[in-house]
């Protein structure tokens, strides 16, 4: 049996269930392996399948290239990663390839289908699966119960009568079950640190988050309960990225890495005794950082750390639930300098409450904190949330295009501002962050080397293009 699994050529975005952004519309457009068609290709070639990786937006060919595949490669299986903001076009793939096989099974994964498997299914005639659950456990049944569909959790499918979703699937207990990645059917190149070109793996260690933001996929994607994999298991994967790809750079992957501890104090130290000479990146809540902990993160490689500051506004964290204080990521930055770890701060903009004082607020916040890198982003209403709740139930949404690029272009009115101004108030904030005469110089002046320099230039010069 065979099985193509592809990033559709509808544009490069990062196609996580909870994160789903162009990259381009990132001020540090990092491009991330298909994590997701990579553990499901492993799980298949397990079962002894063929399979094939094609991310169309990164190799190129688009439609013509993928046609061809199809044509060639003859997949009984095409599994497919999606958007909130790429579906409807995602599907043209389905179509494909059934005009070319109609016995080629269709298969797609996206945060959205958790909410709207039966919509989809609906919408797109040449769909036949639609996963509603952890898709690594998933597409195992899915093939290997292929005549009784009817029994495995976690899907919804068509049958000769009706639409049906089944059952929800319990969320995997045990981490260290997930497949190890098929990172030799992808090229490892075209997946690269920003400042040096190195290539960059990304590596899953943990899922799940007990917080109740509105805005977040994360608990519904991933659980309440925070699930790590054993140090053990993430230490192999690091020895098989630098003995069989030679990759040294690694994004550690998790919706909250830093929540437990003494979990990522064995990490480091299991790094840190192996003696791997290996740099890492990860994302962090800003109340879960101590100066211990950031020494031994340090010390085991990490360089860079994703901070969820959301605003500069108390109110605007409290509505949407965040759970923390400006004074928790004044701190928190703080102590990444400190530690001798760059920061990456996110903002949010954009929500029921925001004005053109509170946005303000935020940018000032920004420049105060002092964050190596920062970006704004326009809040999107993912099916599912509470924040989707709130716009409908106020009738925020107006004509919302669901193909809208999720995060970069604004898709709801506030109480008090039309989107419009939403969105320009984004591009001020960048411009105001980024074009700081001290930034530009203190940036070219930390960046360690030349070859950095002139990416941090070449960067910039996007990023200018962007906010334009």
């Amino acid at each position: 049996m065979k099985a193509l699994l592809i990033n559709p050529p509808t544009g490069i975005f990062i196609r996580e269930d909870r994160c789903q952004s162009a990259v381009s519309n990132f001020s540090l457009p990092v491009v991330r392996p298909p994590m997701d068609l990579m553990m499901m290709a492993a799980s298949l070639e397990k079962l002894g399948f063929s399979c094939k990786i094609k991310d169309y937006p990164l190799q190129g060919g688009g439609w013509r290239a993928y046609k061809k595949d199809i044509e060639d490669f003859k997949p009984d299986y095409l599994i497919i990663s999606t958007t909130s903001s790429t579906i409807t076009d995602d599907m043209v793939s389905c179509t494909i390839a059934k005009r070319a096989n109609e016995r080629t099974v269709t298969i797609a994964k996206g945060a959205d289908l958790y909410m709207t498997a039966e919509d989809a299914l609906r919408q797109y005639k040449n769909l036949d699966i639609a996963i509603t659950g952890e898709c690594e456990s998933v597409i195992t049944d899915i093939v290997t119960m292929k005549d009784t569909l009817g029994s495995v959790s976690g899907i919804a499918h068509r049958n000769a009568q009706a639409i049906i979703r089944n059952a929800d699937r319990a969320f995997l207990g045990d981490l260290d079950l997930l497949p190890l990645p098929a990172r030799h059917l992808v090229d490892n190149r075209l997946y690269q640190r920003l400042d040096t070109g190195a290539p960059m793996a990304v590596i899953e260690a943990g899922r799940g988050c007990p917080h109740r933001c509105i805005f977040c996929l994360a608990g519904r994607t991933y659980g309440r309960q925070v699930r790590y994999r054993s140090v053990a298991s993430i230490i192999q994967e690091i020895v098989d990225c630098l003995k069989d790809y030679r990759i040294r750079d690694f994004h550690f992957k998790s919706d909250i890495f830093t929540w437990d501890r003494e979990w990522v104090m064995r990490l480091c130290r299991g790094i840190v005794d192996r003696g791997m000479k290996i740099n890492w990146i990860c994302n962090s809540r800003v109340d879960t950082l101590d100066a211990g902990c950031l020494r031994a993160m340090k010390q085991a490689g990490c360089w860079a750390i994703s901070l969820g500051v959301e605003s500069g506004s108390q109110e605007m964290l409290d509505r949407m639930k965040k759970g923390i204080t400006l004074a928790q990521s004044v701190e928190a930055v703080k102590l990444c300098k400190a530690a001798g770890i760059k920061t990456y701060v996110y903002f949010l903009i954009g929500f029921p409450w925001d004005t053109e004082q509170t946005i303000r607020d935020s940018v000032e916040f920004a420049q105060r904190l002092g964050g190596d890198f920062a970006d704004f982003f326009s809040v999107y209403p993912f099916r599912g949330t509470e924040l989707e709740t709130i716009a409908r139930e106020y009738g925020l949404l107006g004509r919302h295009d669901r193909r809208t690029q999720a995060y970069a272009d604004t898709v709801i009115d506030t109480f008090f501002l039309p989107k419009q101004r939403v969105e320009q108030l984004r591009k001020e904030a960048l411009k105001k962050f980024y074009l700081r005469p001290r930034y530009i110089f203190n940036a070219l002046r930390d960046a360690g080397s030349p070859k950095r320099m002139v990416n941090y230039i070449k960067y910039g010069l996007k990023l200018l293009r962007v906010i334009s």
